[in-house]
């Protein structure tokens, strides 16, 4: 990876877990992730009206705009279910460490990408990781040893889903940056995916929640919208410098930060077994991106 490649997801990283821990710090985190997304898009209307004059995509580009806003519609439910459910020293490591584990696989097979022997190790580690970091949770191991014990635990099981979404919606982008420039991309995705899950927020929660959320959070929203917004800009534009196999990997150090902000702002209960499985995430993921 470019020295640049590497700075860009590095910001991105702290921007994403900052705006993770905005979200399990509420009362509704299905409800403030969608304002964030909905906002956030909003907010980059200008990107995207410029982009449209002076870059308007081909018909091949807006295909791939489709295609993500249908895979983050199912990212933003996942999301949110999973953090109503579960603490987010558990659900950001396993949904970020499962997504960025089959992020190469899929890089290799499907976009033929080369991954070296040194890669694998680190992307082993990660799938070590995520099984620690599942072991952590009140039924530990039995989540991963039995399927009933992963879906019965609500928190892992959407976590679970948003790290298979994150795989193929990672993959899907890096192919769309090609043909639609990285900020009307994010911008379309954005607004797309906000305005595609509204109809599930709205038989969700109550229209007097909904306005109360508006009014009382909006500020944690735009804020929230800002994050999200910049996070995923930045790791599109390393998309269009480095490959998916790389810039993928090294953008899960936001699980330390995520683990961290947990235990400091959220005094969560991390633990010696949750805090090993954040560990080898993120030594995998280094070990995956600076792999030649």
């Amino acid at each position: 990876m470019t020295e640049t490649a590497v700075l860009l997801v590095l910001i991105a990283a702290l921007f994403h877990a900052a705006w993770n821990l905005l979200v399990r710090r509420s009362p509704f985190p299905e409800l403030t992730n969608w304002l964030m997304a909905f906002l956030g898009g909003v907010l980059a209307i200008p990107f995207a009206i410029f982009y449209l004059i002076t870059e308007p995509p081909e018909t091949i580009g807006w295909i791939f705009v489709i295609g993500t806003i249908l895979l983050h519609i199912g990212y933003f439910f996942t999301l949110g279910r999973a953090y109503k459910h579960g603490d987010l020293s558990i659900v950001y490591p396993i949904a970020r460490g499962l997504g960025l584990a089959l992020i190469p696989v899929i890089g290799v097979f499907v976009l033929h990408e080369a991954v070296s022997g040194i890669a694998v190790f680190g992307i082993s580690a990660i799938f070590f990781g995520v099984i620690v970091v599942g072991a952590s949770s009140s039924d530990g191991l039995k989540l991963w040893l039995h399927p009933r014990n992963l879906v019965a635990d609500r928190g892992v099981a959407f976590a679970v889903a948003t790290g298979l979404i994150i795989a193929a919606y990672s993959n899907w982008d890096k192919q769309g940056v090609k043909y639609v420039a990285p900020l009307l991309y994010m911008c379309m995705l954005q607004l797309g995916g906000s305005l595609g899950i509204l109809p599930i927020v709205l038989r969700t929660y109550s229209n007097s929640q909904i306005s109360s959320e508006f009014r009382k959070r909006w500020r944690i929203g735009v804020i929230g919208g800002l994050f999200q917004f910049t996070a995923y800009g930045l790791v599109l534009t390393a998309f269009t410098i480095s490959p998916v196999s790389y810039v993928g990997p090294l953008r899960e150090i936001a699980i330390v930060f995520g683990v961290l902000l947990a235990a400091i702002v959220l005094k969560e209960r991390i633990g010696s077994i949750r805090i090993i499985g954040a560990a080898l995430i993120a030594t995998g993921a280094v070990i995956v991106a600076v792999s030649p």
